[in-house]
């Protein structure tokens, strides 16, 4: 049984596009690391998480500036984010910074911000 070219074009297509899209899917996976490997490993992308360190100053001028604290070892790292600042950045409980190590600050090219529930209930002292 012979193929004929446009079911074997419509294939070759198929494959390339989904060739693209894994590859594209691999490139920007970033994984998450510590406040400890992403200085390590400057220039590569990653992703960091952690609390607003509000004992530190919170600062916007053009670029975000503040520092986040690692839950588990209080380590801090100071993050720029040259773009606007999210909206509900005030309110936030964690900060999610996709970014690199510059060798000073970390520079979040991204950030995702997790702020408190309005379903969640307060609680409260008995």
């Amino acid at each position: 049984m012979k193929l004929k070219a446009g079911t074997t074009a419509a294939t070759v297509l198929i494959f390339a596009a989904l060739a693209y899209g894994a590859g594209q899917f691999v490139t920007n996976l970033t994984p998450y690391v510590s406040f400890t490997e992403a200085k390590a490993s400057k220039d590569r992308v990653f992703q960091i998480m952690g609390p607003l360190d509000r004992s530190q100053p919170i600062t916007y001028t053009g670029v975000l500036s503040f520092t986040l604290k690692e839950e588990k070892t209080g380590e801090t790292i100071p993050v720029r984010f040259k773009k606007s600042k999210p909206n509900s950045f005030d309110q936030a409980t964690q900060v999610t910074a996709i970014g690199s190590w510059n060798g000073e600050y970390f520079e979040a090219r991204k950030l995702l911000v997790k702020c408190p529930s309005k379903y969640e209930e307060e609680v409260k002292a008995d």
